[in-house]
This record gives C-alpha cells, structure tokens and sequence, in this order.
C-alpha cells in the first residue's frame, strides 16, 4: 500500500498559488503553444488568456473589441487616389485589420491598417474602391486573433457634381423680354441635382433661377446701356456642392432710330460705290445715334465672309439676288440677272436735284409681270427691328406692287433664286399696290430679323417705277 505522500513532496513548474496575488499559470509566446487539450496559458504575444480546444483551436478571454465611428463617413470616388480612415473604438490590439463591407457582402481591404492605441486604427484605402450601387458600407475590425467588430452602414458614396454648362457668359437678352436659358449639371452618383443662386443679382435683373431645371426666366429689366448681370450659381447633389460663375447681359433697345439714310448722298449721278456687277454694299453704322448716310458707311464684301465694320450697330450688307428682270435700270438689257443692286444705291442720273437710294423696274412694251429683289444682311445675330420706310416713287408708270419680308435664315437660298421668287421661309411685313409719289409705310413688325428682304413687282405692261430718297426707321440694339 502507498503511502500517502505530503503535498510539499510535489514540484509545480508552472503554477504559483501562493498569497493573495493571484495563482500564477503557464506563459509563452504564440509560437510557444503546446498540443495537449485543455492546456490554459497566458499568451504574451497577444496579451491575453487562451485554453487549447479538442479541434486544436484556441479559445481567447480577449475582451470583445467594438467601433464606436469613423472620421469619414462620406468618400468622393470622382477626386481619386487614396484616402485614411481613422476608427475609434475600443479594445483594439496590434496585429489587426480594417475592412469595409459593401451592401452586397463584398469586402474591401484596406490596403494599410495601422494601430494607434486600443482606441484607434488608421486604414488606408483606394476612394475608387467604393461604388455608388453598394453604398452604404459596414466597417469591420478583424483582430489578429480573430475577434471581430463592427459598426454597419457608416459610409456613403457622395460626389459633388460637375457643371456641364461652361462659366462666363450665358447670352443676351433684350430689355423687356423674356428670357428662356438653361444651366446644367449632372452628378455621377445619379442623384438629383438642385440649382441655387448664391448672390441674389438674377432678381434686380429681372430673372429667376428654377431649382428643379436649372432655367433662368423672367422679362429683362429696362436698362439705359448694354449691361452685364455676374451672378453664382450652386449645384448640389446628396450633400456635396459645387458653385461656378455665370454672366447675362441685357441688350439696351435704341427705340425708333433712323436705321437708313438715302436723302443726303451726292448729287453728280454717280454710283455711291464703284460700279461692281456683283452688287454693293452698304454699312450701317451708328455716330453718336444719328444715321451715318450710305456713302460715308462701311462698305462689305457682297455676301460672303463678309466682315465686321467700325461702327456701333451690325453692318448691313445688300445681297444681289437673281430677277428675271431685262430693264436699262441693269447694267445691261441682255446680261447680269440678280444684279439689281447695281441700280439701287447711286444719284439719279434723270433727276440731279434728288440724292437717292433706289431700286426700279422698266419695260417699255415687251415684257409682262416683271420683278426685282434684294436682300438686306444684317450679320449674325437678328438685332434689328424695321418698323418704318418712307421713300419716293418715281415715274410710277404702269402698276407694281411692293413688298418687305423678315427672316432670320437666309432667304430663297441668297444669290442663287430661281427667276420665281419664292417666300417660304419669309414673313410678310408690308404689301403696297398703291405706290404713291411720297409714301410713308409703318410695317407690321414685332420681332427682330438678320434678312429684311425688298420685292418690286409689276404687273401689265409698260411699268416704270424707282424707289427713291429712302429713310428707314426702327429699333435696334
């Protein structure tokens, strides 16, 4: 029979129970782990009590870690490379990762995750990893030892949007009109852009600003000269914004102007420019607001690249057109169809005592329902408003009928009519049968006009008829 032996007799490698400090159990490193089941030790690697399972796992009495937020909760994928993340918690430890869950259960890892303290992590990720469609984003701290936390739905994709319309200016509009332009911007997120003015300038203006379309609406103010209106506009998409600078400026109107001036050419019956088969041109040019009269006005290049001249209102140009005209009033009875200008802007060579801008048709007999047109160019923008003509008609032998026509594209294909002429694309301003010695014709006007085009008609046979002493008044700007 053995005999009892005292507890002193044993030797205890690893555990102290001694006092009241505590009983003292194995330590080592994490490459110091044992085989056996159930062996407890103190893990110094990672600072915390672990027991051996019977699958060779370890159990850990590491305290559960948790994510109370993150410096960052919204990421713009549109500004590209990197971006740091810090996480704050509790509990964290060296050895540890960040990751971020997307809605669909793909991670991402970042690329760096740098420990701070036990309540903060730094992460390192690409903005271009995240994506709108899986947003929102759990964070997720994966310890070395395998413990996790997480804090879901913490982070968003947000970019700002971006103008699609360019800075500067946006157009012009005309003193008491409405306005109608469209400002624009789009937000790559897919989220609805809202549009807002940040310098309150569009209302003295006469504008308002729509925060749904982007449209600037409204009837021009009443200005005294060309002005410029600077103004900020906003867009913002989810929480982001993005302002960009725009101008409109109001076109001041010179109401009932004399446009034209044909009363004050000289009188030696020669032409006001030189003698072209092609046509001429005329200028019309503003000095101080009067008229300049035509034969002190720019001249132009018939009708193409036709160029700005030195005055303040957009240069006029006459562009020939053809006629099925035979008349001595062309540079020849039998040639130069289309070159009728030729014989509307010099003096009178059957009347010296009148200085005048002209037109005329003539048959003495042979030649029915003649007619002769011309087309007045006023460049690129319509920025001019014939309202008024008065003028003479000369010989006013037969009868004939006058016309004027609007257009804001060029009429019947410019110098290329046929010999009948056509009106699609022209809206009749005036139509006179009954051409007086001295006429004074108010149009049906309302609108602004690039092409004012002249039409003489005649109708039996013989017909005589000059356009003479033209003066023609209206708005412009």
């Amino acid at each position: 029979m053995t005999k009892a032996r005292d507890i002193a007799d044993f030797k205890f490698e690893n555990i102290t129970d001694t006092g009241t400090e505590g009983t003292k159990v194995a330590t080592g490193t994490t490459a110091q782990r044992g085989s056996t089941t159930g062996q407890w030790r103190y893990n110094t690697t990672t600072g915390f009590f672990e027991g051996r399972n019977t699958n060779g796992t370890f159990s850990t009495l590491e305290p559960a870690p948790s994510i109370a937020s993150t410096d960052v909760t919204e990421i713009d994928t549109d500004t590209g490379g990197n971006i740091t993340i810090r996480v704050t918690g509790t509990n964290f430890a060296t050895g540890g990762t960040i990751k971020f869950i997307a809605n669909d259960n793909t991670e991402i890892t970042a690329s760096t995750s740098t420990f701070i303290n036990t309540a903060n992590y730094d992460a390192v990720v690409s903005r271009s990893s995240f994506t709108n469609a899986k947003e929102p984003y759990d964070v997720k701290y994966v310890a070395s030892s395998g413990v996790t936390a997480i804090l879901e739905n913490n982070i968003n994709v947000d970019n700002a949007p971006s103008w699609t319309t360019s800075a500067g200016n946006l157009g012009s509009v005309v003193e008491g009109t409405n306005a109608n332009i469209i400002v624009s911007a789009t937000d790559s997120d897919g989220d609805s852009v809202a549009y807002s003015e940040t310098t309150g300038n569009l209302a003295g203006a006469g504008f308002s600003l729509d925060s749904s379309t982007g449209a600037i609406t409204g009837t021009a103010s009443a200005v005294s000269g060309d002005t410029t209106t600077s103004f900020t506009l906003r867009a913002t998409a989810g929480s982001k914004t993005t302002d960009r600078d725009f101008n409109i400026i109001t076109k001041n109107v010179n109401v009932d102007a004399l446009l034209f001036d044909a009363t004050n050419l000289n009188s030696t019956g020669t032409d006001v420019y030189t003698s072209n088969t092609d046509g001429a041109s005329v200028g019309l040019t503003l000095n101080n607001g009067n008229a300049i009269s035509v034969n002190t006005a720019v001249q132009l290049s018939r009708i193409n690249g036709i160029t700005d001249g030195t005055g303040t209102l957009a240069n006029g140009a006459m562009l020939p057109n053809h006629s099925n005209l035979l008349s001595h009033y062309n540079s020849s009875n039998t040639k130069n169809y289309g070159n009728s200008f030729w014989s509307m802007v010099k003096g009178d060579t059957h009347n010296t005592n009148y200085n005048n801008a002209w037109m005329g048709i003539y048959n003495g007999g042979s030649q029915t329902n003649a007619h002769v047109w011309w087309t007045w160019d006023l460049g690129d923008n319509p920025s001019v408003k014939l309202k008024r003509m008065t003028n003479d008609w000369t010989w006013r032998t037969g009868s004939a009928t006058f016309y004027v026509y609007g257009s804001n594209s060029i009429p019947n294909g410019g110098s290329n009519m046929t010999s009948s002429f056509v009106t699609t694309g022209l809206t009749l301003l005036l139509q006179d049968g009954s051409l007086g010695a001295t006429e004074d014709n108010t149009l049906s006007n309302t609108d602004y006009y690039r092409y004012y085009v002249l039409r003489l008609q005649s109708t039996g046979n013989p017909y005589d008829f000059g356009f003479d002493r033209c003066k023609w008044y209206g708005d412009y700007y």
